[in-house]
Parts: C-alpha cells; sequence; structure tokens
C-alpha cells in the first residue's frame, strides 16, 4: 500500500472541492476513489490530513507461552518482578512490560512473603 505525502492529500482534496468530481480526481492523482473518500473523511475529522498515530507500540501485551513461561518463573529465583525483566527477555527473545508480569505472576497464584523470594 503507497503511502501520499501531505502535499499530495491536499492538491487531491482542493482538486475535489474545486470540481466535486471524484472520479476525475482519482483518475488525475491515480488513486482510487476508496483512498480519496478515506482522505475526505480524515479531513473532516480531524481538520487534517496527517497520519493518524497507531496504537500498537511498545511491548506486547501479553506472554505467548503460558507453559514455558510457568516453568521458567518456578526454576528462577528473585525476590523482586523487575528483576526477571532482563532474564525473561534473555529467555524468551521478546520484552514484555512490568505490569504484564505482574499480572501472570499473579495469575500463577505466586505470591512474595517478606523478605523473600516468590514462591
Amino acid at each position: 500500500m503507497p503511502r501520499y505525502s501531505i502535499e499530495i492529500k491536499k492538491a487531491a482534496i482542493a482538486e475535489y472541492k474545486k470540481t466535486d468530481y471524484k472520479v476525475m480526481v482519482c483518475k488525475k492523482y491515480n488513486i482510487s476513489r476508496m483512498t480519496l473518500d478515506n482522505w475526505i473523511k480524515l479531513e473532516e475529522e480531524t481538520g487534517s490530513l496527517e497520519f493518524k498515530p497507531t496504537n500498537k507500540r511498545g511491548a506486547p501485551t501479553h506472554i505467548k507461552d503460558w507453559p514455558a513461561f510457568e516453568a521458567f518463573v518456578k526454576n528462577e529465583k528473585f525476590q523482586n518482578i523487575s528483576d526477571l525483566i532482563p532474564i525473561f527477555e534473555l529467555h524468551f527473545g521478546y520484552s514484555v512490560s512490568y505490569a504484564v508480569l505482574v499480572r501472570a505472576i499473579h495469575t500463577l497464584g505466586l505470591k512474595r512473603r517478606k523478605g523473600r523470594f516468590y514462591a
């Protein structure tokens, strides 16, 4: 899917507003009708033709292999969940957030005793 520059988008929208004829604008700028409709809708909703920011950034929101994670947690000794993050990344090859690990450890039923390791 090609990405069009802001200048092309603005020119196509201006041409459409001037002529009110979508088919001609699509042929002139070699874009699909759906693309032009999406640009028009985007400009009406946001007032701009900038790209919408994506929500999927950062670490994954889940652990991919639960049985392997459970075995990993039971074999590792750690006092704080934050100590587990770099070890997890080395073992599984991807990173997860602190909150994901907290939720996963509590889902497994592990609790920390004061001053001791998780068990």
